[in-house]
């Protein structure tokens, strides 16, 4: 009932709201109510309590409340310039690390089902994106490793680690210390999860309502057809008895699916290996099935569901036997005998029931385990640590868990009580402050009942330390000890509980089994049997377990520390790194215990605000200054933002002083100390504010000075690169315009060249014609002078030889017929000889060979005719004087010859000498070809195809040097040249005069000479000599002494004849033609068609002879062959066909034919089609 003096009229501030509770101007529990009522409604669940926050769960989802927009706003302002918010508390640890330079913590404390887990989840999201926004972080990895897998373990640990209870669906069954190690660039470099008391007995056994842990569900959900049939699952959780023994399976807030896939997301992220995935679900899938073993009495319990069995063992790697024989019996050495005993079916179902707890819990230490090898990192700058521990918890029946989760909230509500209101109230007296005093509700007597010298866990674990121990005989020893404390509470009816005053309320704890788990030890069997597994994942778990006898038989020293002792020392270790951090508080309220939302429950609420001291805490941040700096400290942090300069003498209290009364002169948020200046949070905020601000300008000044300071180092390059592409390009230009100029001087010199070679070859001609001019007068005048002459022999002669002039005249007549004949055959051969198939051109050159010797055998035979019709009795003197004459013009003739042939005729020595493809045509059907002759004609000679020419003989000795053969007999005199020009037949020589017998004698002698000299030369069958080794020859030389072996022609044949001492280097540079042969046939024959590749390759098929020599056609006359070639002097001018002659060794060539056609072998210097290569001679067939 309230009375009317509790009644009072409410502020305007409560009837509004304020988020920051220190702010209401009234100050009791149902205001503090209130206001957390009327921000619920209006889904404002957060609110201040100066730097520590109250978050009321609202068991919903509220849009846009946490997405990464609001993360980026929270980041950017200081604490309590945005509306309240996680954020905004995150955001303030993470600026403290470098604003106080020391490690932060966040506590966040309350029942359970208020929240906790879910508050943590949040701040590791806020702290995961400011580590990747960091100066230190580079953009290619703002998504790390590190923030990765600690924001993917959260999934992992609540699957592993929470369950659904009566009081919260997904309540955290262990509690968990996340400590994110920083650099002093900002970014997360590393972590480190530490859990505490994981509930194993939850695997085995939950109260009714409740739910095993997540991750069973999860998998019979989640899992494929292949994995499930791997596992040997069943799909309906019924059908498992760790899962349906509570009677709730399912819930609608959660999705076990959807778990499923998450877990296996993160279990991806943090690297487990397919390997470790599939052993820890075999795991898991070995637990079910081990709950589904049933047992009955038969002479001590035996197990009924033998596939059971069999399905465990196959999971487990285990040896069903085995498994069997551990779960219905004990074994115990005694002095070395193996002594075993039949278990009941309680005892049964309590072995069954330890090894599925041990499995479970040695896997999700293995799990934190993992999680931890995967982030961790350097530990070299400041830390900020979030617990999450389990809530105050007070179900009907309380075990030894929650009698162990509810120490821990007592030592964390001592932690509260002493940062909050002890310390702070001890700083106030030592410094001198003036504050009004604040009565709170101290706990210390209660965490002493529990963990003093004799208190309730020393007695436990002394208790369990008994081998004959049991839980009655330590209930008496606590209601023995403790009966008389305060805090204690012995029930008066049920006589297996105590209880215990806590901060939160009291609690009546069940002794039932609290030694057995304190204990936490195996049976040797069972922990042997686990050891014996073929899987080495379950091997590795239970490697360093110890057994219960190991630890009986161990010194007190050496035994392994009981379960609650390991508690307590981790929780002073917890308090020990918690004590050098500065704390933020997050207290978190159920505003319910349905877990509807939008549902305030004001008990409840009321309940959770006076047992976690929120009015206290109100009180004291209301009356107290929060905040604390040294002079020191706080002038040279807040200095930048005084205007004017304050004179650095004096002390810092003075300018601290003179600083704080810029922004408050009235002192009401802030107090000086002896050491230390305190505030106000909202002063601080101010401060911290102007700080901000005047840091930023500083920073837009240094950053215009970086920015300009980067342009011109840009600039300065660009320009550089500039500079170098001109000067490229410049150089460019300046090479294209020489390449251009130096094509157009090119053509210049060219055309000046050609223009002065041709101004010179002008002038050559100029002077050949004068020379030729003054030659041709010179021989008129001569002519002229013989012509007398010759008309006074002639008259002479017709006097004597009148009879005998017709028939001499009719005789010559025919022998110029029968040349003239000869002479349209050859040309009639040359015209129709490209008309001749590649097959028949050898068969033709035969024909041909043979119709010339048989019409040179008519020509001979009429000319024998003739001289026997004359039968002089000497040679006239006619002709020995037509004979003079034409000695007198050979070497004028041949003069011109040679002079012409320098300016028509300039060969190359590199040249190759291309054969003329012609052959005769086929004989007139009415001459009939010589069958004698054409046999005679000889084939190449076959040493020449086999490679080994045999040496040649000795070339034929020199003619005496009278130009007499051997014998005294003169050289023949070569007929007369058929087609002079004349066509008049010579006049018949006159009579011999009287007195001149031998005289006549001797011109009969040399008139049959003459006849067996044409008679030689054709019948005779050529004999064979021997050409010269094939030596590298100086065609240049030979070009120049053109005109000389050419023009000096008779000179040499009547000198070198005779002469012996001509050299075998001299002999075949000399021309030994006769004049007759250089005068015949002066047509010109420079008009041809250019030779080809086709005509080139036909004519090169001949066998290739090096080093060696080749046998030659020849008659009894010196060697003397004649025959068209086609040469060529150089890759631009044309192909010119010339008339060549060998005789002897000496090779010539001149612009008509000579005398009559000859055959024979020639060396022919090249290879392939090129006209430059000398690589080596061919031996080819002339014509």
């Amino acid at each position: 009932e309230v009375t009317r003096e509790r009644v009072c009229v409410m502020h305007q501030s409560s009837i509004d709201g304020v988020e920051d509770m220190s702010a209401l101007a009234d100050l009791h529990e149902a205001a503090i109510m209130h206001n957390l009522y009327q921000r619920y409604q209006k889904d404002n669940i957060y609110t201040n309590i100066g730097s520590i926050l109250a978050a009321v769960n609202p068991y919903k989802q509220i849009s846009g409340l946490y997405d990464l927009e609001r993360v980026d706003l929270y980041s950017k302002h200081h604490l309590g310039e945005l509306p309240p918010h996680i954020f905004a508390v995150a955001n303030e640890c993470y600026r403290c690390i470098w604003k106080r330079h020391d490690s932060q913590c966040v506590l966040i404390s309350g029942e359970s089902g208020a929240g906790k887990t879910e508050s943590t989840k949040l701040l590791l999201q806020f702290l995961s994106v400011m580590s990747q926004n960091s100066v230190g972080t580079p953009p290619s990895e703002r998504s790390t490793r590190v923030e990765q897998a600690i924001v993917q373990s959260s999934p992992i640990m609540e699957a592993f680690g929470n369950a659904k209870t009566v009081y919260n669906n997904n309540s955290s069954r262990f509690g968990k210390f996340i400590q994110l190690h920083f650099s002093e660039c900002g970014n997360i470099q590393g972590g480190c999860v530490v859990d505490y008391l994981l509930e194993k007995n939850r695997v085995v056994r939950q109260n009714p309502g409740e739910r095993n842990y997540h991750i069973f569900y999860a998998l019979l959900a989640g899992a494929s057809k292949e994995n499930k049939s791997l596992y040997f699952l069943e799909d309906p959780a019924e059908s498992y008895h760790y899962l349906s023994q509570s009677g709730c399976l399912k819930d609608k807030s959660l999705n076990d699916k959807e778990l499923y896939n998450s877990v296996m997301e993160a279990l991806k992220v943090l690297e487990f290996s397919d390997e470790e995935i599939r052993d820890m679900f075999k795991l898991l899938s070995g637990v079910l099935q081990l709950g589904n073993l049933e047992f009955m009495t038969a002479g001590g319990a035996q197990i009924t569901t033998k596939q059971v069995v069999t399905n465990a063992s196959e999971l487990l790697g285990l040896d069903a036997f085995q498994l069997s024989e551990v779960l219905t019996q004990r074994s115990i050495i005694l002095r070395g005998e193996e002594i075993c005993s039949p278990l009941t079916i309680e005892q049964a179902v309590d072995s069954r029931d330890s090894v599925a707890m041990a499995l479970y819990s040695q896997c999700f230490s293995w799990i934190i385990l993992k999680i931890n090898q995967k982030i961790k990192g350097k530990e070299n700058f400041k830390s900020i640590g979030i617990l999450d521990i389990f809530g105050f918890e007070n179900f009907e029946v309380n075990r030894f868990e929650q009698f162990n989760i509810n120490y821990a909230n007592e030592k964390l509500q001592e932690y509260f009580n002493k940062h909050i209101f002890s310390l702070e109230q001890l700083e106030y007296n030592r410094e001198g402050v003036q504050w009004d005093a604040i009565d709170w509700m101290d706990n210390a007597e209660c965490l002493d009942l529990i963990e003093k010298k004799l208190g309730l866990l020393a007695l436990v674990n002394e208790e369990s330390r008994f081998p004959k121990g049991t839980d009655f005989t330590l209930l008496e020893k606590l209601h023995s000890r403790h009966s008389t404390n305060p805090y204690y509470v012995k029930p008066r009816v049920v006589d297996h509980q105590f209880g215990i005053k806590h901060y939160a309320g009291e609690v009546l704890y069940d002794t039932r089994g609290i030694l057995e788990k304190n204990r936490d030890t195996f049976r040797d069997d069972i922990l042997n049997m686990l050891k014996d597994s073929r899987l080495d994942f379950i091997y590795d778990l239970f490697e360093k377990v110890g057994s219960r006898n190991n630890e009986e038989k161990m010194g007190t020293a050496r035994r392994k520390p009981t379960v609650s002792s390991q508690f307590r020392d981790s929780l002073h270790a917890l308090m020990a790194t918690l004590s050098v951090s500065n704390p933020f508080f997050i207290r978190c309220i159920k505003p319910n215990m349905e877990k509807n939302p939008n549902v305030f429950d004001p008990d409840i609420v009321l309940n959770q605000l006076r047992y976690s001291g929120m009015l206290e805490t109100v009180k004291i941040r209301r009356a107290g200054f929060p905040v604390r700096r040294t002079f020191k400290d706080f002038f040279s942090r807040y200095k930048i933002i005084l205007k004017d300069k304050i004179p650095t003498a004096g002390d810092d209290k003075k300018k601290t002083t003179d600083l704080l009364f810029k922004y408050d002169k009235t002192k009401k948020e802030w107090q000086l100390g002896k050491t230390k200046v305190f505030m106000k949070e909202s002063l601080e905020q101010r401060l911290e504010k102007d700080r901000d601000e005047v840091r930023r300008q500083a920073a837009m000044i240094i950053r215009a000075h970086l920015l300009t300071f980067s342009a011109k180092k840009h600039f300065k390059q660009v320009r550089t690169s500039v500079v170098t592409l001109q000067k490229h390009l410049r150089r460019h230009i300046q090479r294209k315009r020489f390449v251009k100029q130096r094509k157009a001087t090119l053509a210049l010199q060219k055309h000046r060249r050609g223009q002065v070679a041709r101004n010179r070859v002008r002038k050559l001609k100029e002077e050949k014609k004068k020379r030729e001019d003054e030659q041709r007068r010179k021989e008129e005048e001569e002519k002229e002078k013989l012509g007398e002459g010759e008309k006074e022999e002639s008259n002479e002669e017709e006097e004597k030889n009148g009879k005998s002039s017709d028939e001499e005249a009719r005789q010559m007549e025919e022998i110029l017929e029968l040349e003239r004949e000869i002479e349209r055959l050859q040309k009639k051969r040359e015209d129709e000889v490209s008309q001749l198939c590649e097959s028949s051109k050898q068969e033709l050159q035969l024909r041909r060979d043979a119709e010339l010797k048989r019409m040179k055998k008519e020509a001979s035979r009429k000319a024998t005719e003739l001289i026997d019709l004359l039968n002089f009795g000497g040679v006239d003197p006619s002709l020995e004087a037509a004979a003079e004459v034409k000695t007198t013009k050979g070497p004028s003739t041949t003069g011109g010859a040679s002079k012409e042939e320098d300016v028509d005729e300039g060969f190359h020595a590199e040249e190759e000498c291309i054969p003329l493809p012609d052959f005769p045509p086929p004989a007139e059907s009415d001459a009939p070809i010589d069958q004698d002759i054409f046999a005679q004609l000889p084939p190449p000679p076959p040493a020449f195809a086999e490679g080994t020419v045999p040496p040649s003989p000795p070339p034929p000795p020199p003619l005496p040097s009278d130009g007499t053969l051997a014998g005294g007999i003169p050289p023949p005199s070569p007929l007369p040249p058929p087609g002079d020009g004349t066509g008049v037949p010579p006049p018949p020589p006159p009579p011999p005069p009287p007195g001149e017998g031998e005289k006549n004698e001797q011109a009969k002698a040399e008139s049959e000479r003459k006849v067996s000299m044409v008679e030689s030369l054709v019948d005779g069958e050529e004999p064979i000599y021997s050409m010269p080794a094939d030596t590298e020859s100086d065609y240049d030389q030979e070009e120049e002494e053109g005109s000389v072996t050419a023009g000096d022609d008779s000179s040499v044949s009547g000198s070198n004849r005779g002469s012996a001492t001509v050299t075998d280097e001299e002999h075949p540079r000399k021309s030994t033609c006769t004049n007759a042969s250089i005068e015949s046939y002066r047509g010109s024959s420079d008009s041809y068609a250019d030779s080809d590749d086709e005509h080139d390759g036909l004519m090169d098929t001949d066998e290739e002879v090096t080093n060696g020599r080749v046998t030659l056609l020849n008659g009894n006359a010196p060697p003397y062959f004649h025959g068209y070639l086609y040469m060529k002097a150089g890759l631009m001018i044309p192909w010119r066909r010339r008339w060549c002659v060998l005789k002897d060794e000496t090779f010539m060539w001149f612009r008509s034919k000579q005398e009559s056609l000859k055959s024979g072998w020639l060396y022919k210097k090249g290879g392939g089609l090129s006209t430059l290569s000398r690589r080596n001679w061919k031996m080819r067939w002339f014509v």
